[in-house]
Order: C-alpha cells, then sequence, then structure tokens
C-alpha cells in the first residue's frame, strides 16, 4: 500500500490492473482529471465538486447485468484526502481476471517514443481545451506518462501495451469486470476495433482516482490509457531509494478529462494504432 510520505511508488503489475500507483526512475508523472460531477453520480462516478456543463458521452452500455457492490468506498486513516476535501461516493466491486491469457500482459510490451509521440499529437488536436505534456518513459519503454492540465491543476495519463489472441470483441467482453467496475463499461466499435471506457475507481493514498480507457485494436494490440487525479508535482525523488520516486503529493480533487473528453482519445488512437 502506499501511504503519505516517504513511501516508495511502486511499478504497476497489470494482473492488479490499477491497484498500486507508482515509478521507478526515469518515469514522468501525467495528470488527469476526474470527470466534472453533476448533483447526482453514477454508481462508477463520484460526487464531486459543483455541477458544471458537459457534453454526454452517449456510448452504450454493454449489455451484461451490474456488479454488486461490496461496499463503499473509505479513505483509509494512513493517506485521507487532504482537508476539506470531499470523500467520493464510489461503490467497490471485484476485479475479475479475465479467463483468456493474453499473449503479452498490460504493462509488459515494450514499445517506441515515436507511436506515443503520434498518439498524443492526435490527443492535442483532439483536447485543444486542455495541455498535455511530453511523454516520458519507464527505464524498460514499457509504460509511459504524460501530464494534463488544465485551470483547475495537473492530473496524467498512463500509457501501456499488450498483445492479445483472438478478436476485439472476445477480449473485451472477457475483461469485462477486469478494472472492478460496478456497473457495464461503455463502448464504441469502429472499423474492426473496440474501445471500451471504465468507470472511475478510487484507490490510496490521498483517494486517487483513476479511470481506464481500452482500444482492442484489430491488429491484436491492446492499448491501455489510465486517467489520473495526480501528475508530476505530485511526485519527487526518495533520497532513501536511489533511482525511485515517492508520492508526496495529494493530486487534484477531480480528473482533469470529463468522460467525453476522455473518450475522445479511443477514437483518435485507434486511427494510428
Amino acid at each position: 500500500m502506499l501511504k503519505r510520505g516517504r513511501r516508495r511508488v511502486l511499478a504497476q503489475r497489470a494482473g492488479a490492473v490499477l491497484g498500486v500507483f507508482a515509478v521507478v526512475a526515469g518515469i514522468g508523472f501525467s495528470a488527469a482529471t476526474l470527470n466534472s460531477a453533476a448533483p447526482q453520480a453514477p454508481a462508477d462516478g463520484p460526487n464531486e465538486g459543483p455541477a458544471t456543463v458537459e457534453h454526454a458521452l452517449g456510448w452504450p452500455r454493454v449489455d451484461a447485468p451490474p456488479q454488486i457492490p461490496y461496499r463503499t468506498w473509505e479513505p483509509a486513516s494512513t493517506a485521507p484526502p487532504p482537508a476539506g476535501r470531499p470523500v467520493v461516493d464510489i461503490p467497490l466491486c471485484n476485479q475479475k481476471a479475465p479467463l483468456q491469457p493474453r499473449l503479452v500482459d498490460l504493462g509488459a510490451r515494450q514499445f517506441d517514443p515515436e507511436t506515443v509521440a503520434a498518439w498524443l499529437d492526435q490527443a492535442r488536436k483532439v483536447l485543444p481545451e486542455v495541455t498535455i505534456g511530453a511523454a516520458t518513459p519507464n527505464p524498460t519503454h514499457t509504460s509511459y506518462e504524460a501530464d494534463v492540465s488544465d485551470s483547475r491543476g495537473t492530473g496524467s495519463i498512463r500509457i501501456t501495451l499488450a498483445r492479445f489472441t483472438g478478436t476485439p470483441l472476445e477480449n473485451a467482453n472477457d475483461a469485462l469486470w477486469e478494472t472492478g467496475d460496478c456497473e457495464p463499461a461503455q463502448r464504441l466499435v469502429l472499423n474492426g476495433s473496440v474501445v471500451q471506457l471504465h468507470g472511475v475507481r478510487p484507490y490510496e493514498p490521498f483517494q486517487s482516482l483513476v479511470q481506464v480507457l481500452r482500444v482492442y485494436h484489430y491488429d491484436n494490440t491492446l492499448i491501455q490509457l489510465e486517467l489520473r487525479n495526480f501528475g508530476s508535482p505530485d511526485v519527487r525523488p526518495d533520497p532513501k531509494q536511489p533511482g525511485f520516486w515517492e508520492r508526496f503529493g495529494a493530486g487534484r480533487a477531480t480528473l482533469p478529462l470529463t468522460e467525453e473528453q476522455f473518450a475522445r482519445l479511443g477514437p483518435a488512437i485507434a486511427g494510428v494504432a
């Protein structure tokens, strides 16, 4: 578990998908915001902050029964949200690993800076209202991170890849509950690829917020984007662990992209994958 202060940020394992937030030497954090909240939040989203006008996404949800929550999120006493930040009211449901093993799991496949640069160029075109920073790789080039900023602060996007067998639709169905959603994901099918948007999930420390967007590409590449409410301003080198970073900042209260904004990245990236 990550805690306040001098706690190492450990690398995320694909098997746990989103349970740990970490970075090793050389990894840069990027910022992402939680969706702007309306007075009534959906099952997989927080009721946070004042209501704002935003565009509805309009993607259909996968036709599957929702999961039954086992409890509602409560922050740990060791690393709570900052004073004055409301605690998000998000139900928690079980993570279910895919039944079909992947050829290469998330976070284990190397990819090159040129590919990431092309994706971020597309992201800047479809999201001109925010600032997207340069991507920074981890030492093994198996993940890249970039800050995402607006007037309310900085978050980040983390990009990882995998390889799967079978069809994109089969794999999207197989991994429907991998991120611990309670409501079925929203999905867009286009040109043989499947884009799947999952709900916002809370984690330690500081009530960290993460939302996952996946592109199951027709060439059997899985591209995962993790939108986060913390970024490079919230980490620093760990003086006791050379080559590692420690998380010390709580990040922003919300993700830097609304649901509709984040969803724009799916078709944009699928087109250049």
